[in-house]
């Protein structure tokens, strides 16, 4: 398989994206892995000396798996990004599209089950500077998900919009609490 680098002109799209529905700017190399995988790698290398390395020698992967992308449907390009487990930790400063979980709802989550959120009640207790609109934080939209300040893990908002899909991986789950 061979891997290939964003442009610079498909980066600053993704980039421009991820700013605007998470309000948080991703710093490294965008990379495509397959058709719809996204790595970020932020290593020593620049773009042209990966480019080299990745046409000399057989690079299966580099970085860190960053976000799942169909861009088969240009209508909902943007709208079918959705960040890995991994790379909701790089959105510790996300100022967008997060959701604050309690105690029992973060227990679930990491489980591996969706959750069922009183959605009006979670953004009362929100960081007030957070902005929220019902526009952002629109059905079925993928959400970051926040407990104690920390980044858990990136969700689909249902078309309910009180119930939201987990997407922790079965690897990452933990069978008692």
């Amino acid at each position: 398989m061979r891997i290939e680098i964003f442009k610079k002109k498909e980066k600053e799209q993704f980039n421009q994206f991820i700013e605007e529905k998470y309000g948080f700017e991703l710093k490294g190399q965008i990379i495509k892995q397959s058709q719809d995988k996204l790595r970020i790698f932020t290593g020593n290398l620049s773009e042209h000396e990966l480019s080299v390395l990745t046409g000399t020698v057989r690079v299966e992967t580099a970085g860190l798996y960053l976000a799942t992308w169909d861009t088969t449907n240009e209508e909902k390009k943007e709208e079918s990004i959705r960040l890995s487990f991994d790379a909701s930790f790089l959105a510790k400063n996300a100022t967008k599209n997060t959701i604050d979980l309690n105690d029992e709802q973060v227990k679930t989550w990491f489980q591996g089950n969706d959750i069922i959120i009183d959605l009006d009640e979670s953004l009362k207790t929100n960081d007030k500077s957070i902005p929220h609109t019902s526009q952002s934080l629109a059905p079925n939209t993928f959400i970051l998900l926040k407990y104690k300040d920390e980044m858990v893990g990136c969700g689909k908002l249902t078309s309910e919009k009180d119930k939201i899909l987990n997407f922790v991986p079965k690897e990452r789950r933990i069978k008692n609490l």
